[in-house]
């Protein structure tokens, strides 16, 4: 996983930085396919604004969150983050789920149809009334 860090307004610590990529990597523990992740901070008078985008397979999650302290603002969005994984991973799960699986482990409920009367479709027979078929016939050639 990537991850880029942009602080406007104010400076990047090291360890402010250790600190983001520390909770970041923690998401993997949940998902482990995060393709990269884009951590944008600003301050804005005495709060602080935290946006993060983290990439997964064809879906982008995105936090934000405005805080007086820095460091609970990340804490939220990283929390934010970790619900929306869990939520992907459960779609991803019941969608690669076989019909036989879902049911199974209650994920799906099977509900029962009732039968109704099978209506039967009769092709049509073509009958050539005055002729008898089993005849043998000439070919015509066109030359005699």
């Amino acid at each position: 996983m990537q991850v880029t860090i942009t602080r406007k307004n104010a400076g990047l610590s090291e360890s402010l930085k250790s600190y983001i990529e520390k909770k970041l990597w923690a998401l993997t523990k949940r998902y482990q396919k995060i393709i990269d992740a884009r951590v944008v901070m600003d301050l804005q008078g005495k709060d602080h604004l935290v946006e993060i985008n983290v990439r997964v397979a064809r879906h982008t999650l995105f936090s934000k969150k405005k805080s007086t302290n820095l460091r609970a603002a990340i804490d939220a969005c990283v929390n934010k983050l970790d619900k929306q994984l869990i939520k992907h991973k459960g779609k991803v799960r019941r969608k690669s789920l076989t019909p036989e699986e879902a049911v199974l482990s209650g994920k799906v409920i099977q509900v029962e149809i009732p039968e109704t009367e099978s209506v039967q479709s009769e092709k049509p027979e073509l009958t050539i009334e005055g002729e008898d078929l089993s005849e043998e016939y000439e070919e015509k050639t066109g030359t005699s």
